[in-house]
């Protein structure tokens, strides 16, 4: 994998949006103007993406952000007009990404992460599934998240939003990879998903109870994207 971003599709008239691809140990948003990341690299390469105004200032036309440490896939709206278009068809439900995970198996559930609701959703070998939940902040600075279901604590639900979020998980025949897809995303949704379902993503420092290399790279890819009836897969 290179360290730079890969510029999968370069806007037209017709088509006014970029597709990169970008490493993994490179943000997608800059946390400031000209801070390094997936989106200002891109801009130094298409300006004119500077001149959307998205939900936030410093991320323009920015569609979704992906985890630092995850690499993949990320939409970029070069327009106002397509970028308008873009997030009502995220709101409706009709953008959806996909990642595959390299994947651990918990067998004894006693060595699952603290923070879980009980009862956590069964996953069998070459089975697909959709596992549902609220979420919440957890652990010191709120650096990582959990599910929150009816089943939760009133501590726990008291915490988190209203929002159910879906990931769709398909465990692979060997239990060593997964295929999880999602049209509506929380921070860490899927990672946090697979870990409560006891299949960590490999070199998961933050949802991987059995992890630990420090140095290891995440071994989860934003690897396809479908909106708008386009379709791109790396």
């Amino acid at each position: 994998m290179t360290n730079d971003i890969i510029i999968v599709h370069s806007p037209t008239n017709e088509e006014p949006f970029i597709v990169v691809d970008k490493p993994s140990s490179l943000p997608s948003a800059p946390l400031f103007d000209g801070d390094d990341s997936a989106f200002t690299r891109v801009s130094k390469i298409f300006p004119s993406v500077l001149d959307v105004k998205g939900k936030k200032s410093v991320e323009h036309g920015l569609v979704h952000r992906l985890d630092t440490q995850t690499s993949g896939l990320l939409l970029i709206a070069q327009t106002q007009d397509f970028y308008s278009k873009i997030i009502d068809e995220q709101k409706n439900g009709f953008f959806r990404k996909w990642y595959k995970a390299q994947v651990d198996s918990i067998k004894d559930y006693s060595e699952m992460l603290k923070g879980f609701p009980p009862n956590p959703p069964l996953l069998k070998r070459n089975e697909s599934i959709t596992v549902k939940s609220m979420f919440r902040p957890y652990g010191p600075k709120s650096a990582c998240v959990r599910p929150v279901t009816n089943e939760s604590s009133k501590a726990s639900s008291k915490k988190s939003g209203s929002t159910i979020y879906e990931t769709q998980i398909t465990l692979s025949d060997d239990s060593q990879s997964a295929i999880c897809s999602i049209t509506a995303g929380y921070r860490h949704q899927v990672r946090c998903h697979l870990s409560w379902c006891g299949y960590p993503v490999k070199n998961d420092l933050l949802y991987n109870p059995l992890c630990k290399d420090k140095n290891g790279i995440l071994s989860f890819r934003a690897y396809k994207i479908r909106f708008l009836g386009y379709e791109f897969e790396v």
